[in-house]
């Protein structure tokens, strides 16, 4: 009897225990700061902010800049633009570790550890503390407790330096290296594997070579042996990781940006079609990849040591090779989330890397997984639209909430010899997740009827135009999520017979149940072909004649070997559509892992 008492009362004590744990916890941790606080821009999060009045202003105008600079007796290059001198760039005066311990997925206490050498940081009231939240450890988002690590740098704007007329020499961070630099005039200091250096500037010295980049700008954090960081001015040090013997090694990437510069041009680049070339675009549907190289899923033909990224990789690469397209669209679930979760950053930019290392303008939807890792679709979406090449866009009624999904867009690609010939209009939608009215209509989730609104409106006020009605004009629609009317394989308009289909149909449709009366709206907008992913073993293109004009519905089909596959063995592939501008045709067809140069399926839509 006594052993089931205390039995009993272990049973009841334990909750109690825990319960008063973390409420300890969450007092002790009231008054430290939080590694969760507001973000700066570039994945780096404020951890301690001065004053505002105290760090400069946040923008200057050119007589500003102009009287600031005359003000401190520095003159500049004359072949330097004041308008374009960034006072918002950061000067690293310091870097350290941030130790914590996490709990419950909401506390973390954390101590700073400051690495000896470091010289002391003048103009402490206008430095800023950024913590990169991303845990060296791989504990958080992995285990309920435990402990977590972060790199932290300190830094001041050059216009905060230049308003408080800085006359004292600032050692500031100029490499990352494997091992400290002989020369005495540099200062190295040492975070586990690296050692970040640093050199003694005066303030002139910093701003006299304007268009040179001295100094690093910001730090980041990657993971992965495989990761890759394909950004402007960014270099990833791979001579050693920074820690390893966690989960994932992790790296560390510099961005050394020179003080005055034009807006990045490759960001959002014209599309433009050559006079007497076809356009070519190839869809990347359903990579699934993920921090590291990743176990295959599923492979075929099966091997015996199977990586899911590099395989992928090697794919892509050989199709970007062959095709040299004039355009990439990623169809959603590039990102599998589960395994992104020590950093979602590292997955996307790694995806990317192929693309934009060949300088290929390229879009992006997003599928039901590219956002169940440690970034959320919004976050996911504003680092997209910040990369090189990238024609990601986010619509004026997006919202961080998803409700109306994020990235519904618009591209139109013109006459490189006449830009104001609208030749192509390409229509991208969020198609959202999972039915959250899982009673009435249970599966996935569906573009809702305000997006379908917000294209057609865009269509009426602005699109049609610029859409010539004396000549073909192409237009296609582009997301992951497959609408009703994949499944329309029975003529609707003539009975007993099938609808043109060609391809292979191996899996049952994972469509909504409910329709929210897309195809009526396509072909409203004049969209012959649409392209989407979510189905990883079917590759057809199905024109269903519902609507008032035939479209052609495409699968892209499964190119990731971190997808699923299987019913009877289904290879990776890749489509990808050609279109001729001066007849409007557009072709088609897929290529396999194993023989990418052989295209297969080939069809005119």
């Amino acid at each position: 009897m006594r052993v089931r008492f205390s039995k009993r009362y272990l049973r009841t004590l334990v909750p109690l225990v825990i319960v008063v744990t973390v409420v300890i916890l969450a007092l002790r941790h009231r008054g430290t700061p939080n590694v969760s606080l507001p973000r700066i821009p570039n994945t780096t999060y404020a951890a301690q902010r001065p004053d505002p009045a105290d760090i400069g202003s946040d923008s200057w105008s050119k007589e500003e800049v102009g009287s600031l600079l005359a003000s401190n007796k520095i003159s500049l290059d004359s072949s330097v633009d004041l308008q374009f001198l960034d006072l918002n760039r950061l000067v690293i005066t310091g870097v350290g570790l941030k130790k914590c311990y996490h709990a419950a997925g909401r506390f973390e206490r954390c101590s700073t550890k400051v690495p000896k050498g470091l010289p002391e940081v003048p103009f402490a009231d206008r430095t800023l503390e950024y913590v990169i939240p991303k845990d060296l450890r791989g504990s958080v988002g992995f285990h309920w407790y435990g402990n977590s690590e972060y790199v932290y740098f300190d830094a001041l704007t050059l216009g905060a330096l230049l308003e408080a007329q800085a006359t004292q020499e600032i050692y500031a961070l100029v490499d990352v290296a494997s091992a400290p630099f002989p020369e005495s005039s540099l200062v190295s200091v040492k975070l586990h594997n690296l050692y970040f250096v640093f050199q003694k500037f005066t303030l002139a010295e910093l701003l006299a070579d304007s268009r040179q980049a001295h100094t690093v700008s910001k730090i980041n954090v990657l993971f992965g042996s495989d990761c890759k960081d394909p950004r402007d001015f960014w270099h990833l040090i791979k001579t050693d990781a920074l820690l390893d013997g966690y989960r994932f090694p992790s790296y560390i990437s510099c961005e050394k940006k020179p003080v005055a510069m034009r807006a990045a041009s490759t960001v959002n680049p014209a599309l433009l079609a050559q006079d007497g070339r076809n356009f070519k675009i190839v869809q990347l549907a359903d990579l699934h990849m993920g921090v590291g190289e990743n176990k295959c899923l599923d492979e075929f033909p099966a091997t015996d040591d199977c990586h899911a990224d590099p395989k992928t990789f090697k794919f892509i690469d050989s199709v970007l090779d062959i095709e040299k397209p004039d355009m990439v669209v990623f169809t959603g679930d590039q990102i599998m989330g589960d395994r992104s979760i020590q950093d979602s950053e590292s997955t996307l930019l790694k995806v990317l890397d192929p693309v934009i290392k060949r300088q290929i303008p390229w879009a992006m939807v997003w599928g039901n997984h590219d956002d169940e890792g440690s970034l959320s679709r919004w976050e996911l979406s504003q680092l997209a639209t910040t990369l090189p090449y990238s024609l990601f866009k986010m619509s004026p009624y997006d919202t961080a909430d998803n409700t109306f999904g994020v990235g519904n867009y618009v591209q139109q690609v013109r006459n490189a010899t006449d830009p104001n010939d609208v030749l192509m209009t390409f229509y991208f939608l969020d198609s959202h997740k999972y039915s959250k009215t899982g009673k009435l209509y249970p599966g996935y989730d569906w573009i809702k009827e305000p997006q379908w609104d917000y294209m057609r409106h865009l269509y009426q006020t602005e699109l049609a135009a610029s859409i010539p009605t004396n000549k073909p004009h192409v237009s296609m629609a582009f997301f992951h999520i497959p609408l009703p009317e994949y499944l329309d394989f029975d003529s609707k308009k003539h009975p007993g017979q099938q609808n043109p289909l060609v391809g292979t149909y191996k899996e049952g449709v994972t469509a909504p149940k409910y329709n929210s009366g897309g195809l009526k709206t396509l072909g409203e907008l004049g969209v012959e072909v649409t392209a989407c992913g979510h189905d990883h073993c079917n590759d057809y293109c199905l024109q269903d004649d519902s609507a008032s004009n035939p479209v052609w519905l495409c699968f892209g089909g499964g190119g990731g070997e971190g997808g699923y596959a299987g019913y009877g063995g289904t290879e990776r592939r890749i489509r990808t559509f050609e279109i001729n501008p001066q007849n409007g045709n557009i072709y088609t067809w897929k290529r396999l892992n194993g023989s990418p140069d052989q295209p297969f399926d080939q069809q005119q839509l």
